[in-house]
């Protein structure tokens, strides 16, 4: 008796996860955003309400090679860093493959980018 109420449970089990997953699993494809390559790309930016435009004009501006060097304030504390520093992350992102300079004593040879806040 003990035995047929353990089986009867287990495909009680069972045929829930089957009934839940046939339904459940669909919708999961479809409660995302389908986003194009250039809108995936950008989804940072705007996620993190960075002026994505702005960003796109600087990169036009660089060539194969060249460094760059972003000024912008500390700004306002978010999470465990400032949003100045948000935005300098997005930039090392966006600006692939020109990598940021290591410091302006050679500033002929670097493309600098600033922002008065970050917002």
């Amino acid at each position: 008796m003990r035995g047929t109420l353990v089986r009867l449970s287990a495909l009680g089990a069972v045929a829930a996860v089957v009934l839940g997953a046939r339904h459940t699993w669909p919708d999961l494809g479809h409660a995302h955003a389908h986003l194009t390559a250039a809108e995936a790309a950008r989804a940072a930016a705007v996620h993190e309400g960075l002026p994505v435009h702005v960003f796109e004009v600087w990169k036009s501006s660089l060539q194969p090679g060249d460094r760059w060097w972003f000024e912008i304030p500390a700004g306002a504390p978010e999470g465990l860093t400032r949003r100045g520093a948000v935005y300098r992350a997005f930039a090392v992102y966006w600006f692939l493959p020109n990598l940021p300079a290591k410091s302006l004593r050679n500033p002929e040879n670097i493309v600098v980018f600033r922002l008065r806040s970050a917002r």
